[in-house]
């Protein structure tokens, strides 16, 4: 709690705030790179007040995107870099998707929004306290970015603990990191890496490691005793399930897993969203109403004028000019309404 008030006062924040408080940074892209077939990271400028987990994940939002879709201009992306790395670092695949497009086409300087909660839901997602316990991470693809980050975080911390990454591709050509990773490994004698890929004969390069997907033999033959780690796996819905369910079925406990499922950020994306949208949506809506309940009342209202005016056979100037007023104002306010309600044209992309 200590440090979650301290970096409330570093970010000018009101210690009151709820949990689900967040903090909002306008950040300018420096560069990027491609990283594995199909994927690469973004590397944008760290703003000073900007603290995290290794590990932790963000929401980025594309500021006044020239294209979009219906899925939106705002991604929860896993940072890839540590704590201590002077950028903050985003890698993803890239798919036929508006937010991609517009991210893969920004040119340097350029500037998106990024957005991170202070205390984070998925706080459970940092590698244990007893350095006596192996860490173990069962990774598939892209979701090798957050283990990334806490295993370069640990090393760099010099924490005593035994990791293990067992890190599933199709191929070596699709692993993002892996040249890297097998430079940790090389380095730093408590840091293991078991690469496998289950493709090979669609690869072009030649692969010395192993094959096949990560299963109960695998992880026995380097890890022994199978019951004391702790584990951690990330990723698609796919991978995560795949994995809980083969150490279930080994035989471990619940609480010696550690899942990340980027399928679930979709609800803390519901959760970070502005105070000041919701209250503008609650408007957006009373204002229809409002206009419903009046739009009856002036329909009725100049029913009985016209009613009265023709069985006079009195239609007064001063008449036209009112059903002229009211038919000017609907059409106002039709077009208004849908400006608001974004079916302008050109928005539907």
């Amino acid at each position: 709690m200590k440090h979650y008030n301290m970096l409330l006062g570093h970010l000018g924040l009101d210690k009151s705030m709820n949990s689900m408080e967040k903090a909002s940074f306008e950040i300018a892209l420096k560069g990027k790179k491609l990283i594995a077939e199909r994927t690469y990271e973004f590397i944008f400028e760290k703003p000073q007040e900007f603290h995290f987990n290794a590990g932790q994940h963000v929401r980025m939002t594309l500021l006044n995107p020239p294209e979009t879709d219906s899925k939106g201009n705002s991604r929860f992306l896993t940072l890839a870099n540590t704590p201590k790395d002077k950028d903050l670092i985003v890698a993803m695949r890239m798919t036929d998707s508006a937010f991609k497009r517009v991210l893969g086409k920004m040119q340097i300087g350029e500037k998106v929004l990024i957005q991170i909660l202070l205390h984070s839901p998925h706080g459970s997602f940092v590698i244990h306290d007893d350095p006596s316990i192996p860490a173990v991470f069962l990774i598939g693809g892209i979701g090798i970015v957050p283990a990334y980050s806490m295993i370069k975080d640990a090393i760099e911390r010099k924490l005593p603990h035994k990791i293990f990454l067992f890190y599933s591709n199709r191929r070596p050509e699709d692993a993002p990191y892996l040249d890297e990773l097998q430079n940790l490994a090389k380095q730093n004698p408590k840091f293991t890496l078991i690469a496998t890929m289950t493709q090979m004969e669609k690869s072009k390069k030649s692969w010395q490691g192993e094959t096949g997907f990560i299963d109960q033999v695998m992880l026995k033959k380097y890890l022994g005793d199978l019951k004391s780690p702790i584990y951690y796996t990330a990723g698609l819905s796919e991978m995560v399930n795949a994995m809980k369910a083969l150490l279930k079925e080994i035989g471990i406990n619940e609480e010696s897993i550690h899942s990340e499922d980027f399928s679930n950020f979709k609800m803390s994306m519901m959760n970070m969203t502005d105070n000041s949208k919701r209250i503008k949506n609650y408007f957006l809506f009373g204002g229809i109403g409002l206009m419903i309940i009046l739009g009856v009342i002036v329909h009725s209202s100049l029913a009985v004028l016209l009613f009265n005016a023709f069985s006079l056979k009195n239609l007064s100037y001063f008449t036209i000019g009112i059903i002229l007023v009211i038919i000017i104002f609907k059409i106002l306010v039709i077009f208004k309404f849908k400006h608001h309600l974004g079916f302008k044209h050109g928005e539907e992309k």
